[in-house]
C-alpha cells in the first residue's frame, strides 16, 4: 500500500507540473475613461481558467469564475462557470453554477442556482464550437489561436454563447501579420495578435470599446 501511494503521489506531482501556467495575464475593456470589464486568466496546455468582472453600470456588476478543459483544436469539451453579483461578499456562495459538456453537435448544460436547484438542458450546437462568455477575451482568444493554426486567411468558427445557449457562426479573418478581425453577428472585434494567435489588444469600434492586455496573475 505504501509503495502504491508513493507512485500515485508521484504521478500527481507530474501532472501538476504539466499543468503549470504557460500563459496568462490581464485584459481590460474600456469605453473612454470607463472600465467595462476586467479579466485575469491563466492558460496551460489543457486548461484555461479566469476571473471576469463585467460592469453594466455604476451600480451593476457581475463576477464570473470559469475553468475550461482544452483540446488541440482550441475547443473546450468541458466548461464550468460560477457567477456572483458584484456586491456579493468575497467567499459567498455562487448565485449560479453552470457546467457545460460538449459532445459532437450537442451540448449538455447543468445549471444550479440558489433558488431553482439543478436544471439540465440538452441543446444543439456545432462540432468543435468554442464557448464564449460576453467580454471574455480569454475565451475569445481560443478562436484567434485556432485561426493561427489553420491555413488560409479566413476561418468560420462556431461560438456557443454561455450566457444564452445559442450557437452563432463567427468569421475570423487575418488582416495582416499581426492583426485579426472576428465578426460575430453585427459586432466586429479588431485585434492585434502574435504569431500563435495570442490577443495583445484591440477594439470594438461599433461599441466604442478598447481592449488592452498586461502581464499579471
Amino acid at each position: 500500500m505504501i509503495r502504491s501511494l508513493t507512485v500515485t503521489v508521484g504521478a500527481l506531482v507530474a501532472v501538476a507540473g504539466y499543468l503549470q501556467a504557460q500563459d496568462g495575464g490581464r485584459f481590460a475593456v474600456t469605453r473612454g475613461s470607463d472600465t467595462m470589464a476586467v479579466e485575469h486568466f491563466s492558460r496551460a496546455d489543457v486548461q484555461l481558467t479566469g476571473d471576469l468582472v463585467r460592469v453594466a453600470s455604476a451600480s451593476a456588476r457581475e463576477r464570473f469564475h470559469y475553468q475550461a478543459t482544452l483540446v488541440d483544436n482550441q475547443s473546450a469539451p468541458l466548461v464550468e462557470v460560477t457567477a456572483w453579483r458584484g456586491d456579493d461578499p468575497e467567499g459567498s456562495p455562487a448565485r449560479q453554477t453552470t457546467r457545460v459538456i460538449f459532445k459532437g453537435d450537442s451540448v449538455a448544460v447543468d445549471d444550479a442556482s440558489r433558488w431553482s436547484g439543478l436544471v439540465t438542458r440538452v441543446l444543439p450546437t456545432a462540432q468543435a464550437a468554442i464557448p464564449y462568455l460576453n467580454l471574455s477575451l480569454g475565451m475569445l482568444e481560443l478562436a484567434t489561436r485556432r485561426a493561427a493554426q489553420a491555413r488560409g486567411d479566413t476561418l468560420s468558427v462556431p461560438f456557443f454563447n454561455l450566457g444564452g445557449g445559442q450557437t452563432v457562426t463567427g468569421m475570423v479573418r487575418r488582416v495582416g501579420a499581426d492583426s485579426t478581425s472576428i465578426r460575430i453577428g453585427s459586432v466586429e472585434f479588431r485585434l492585434k495578435v502574435d504569431a500563435t494567435g495570442r490577443i495583445l489588444g484591440g477594439s470594438v469600434p461599433s461599441q466604442g470599446l478598447t481592449i488592452s492586455r498586461t502581464a499579471g496573475s
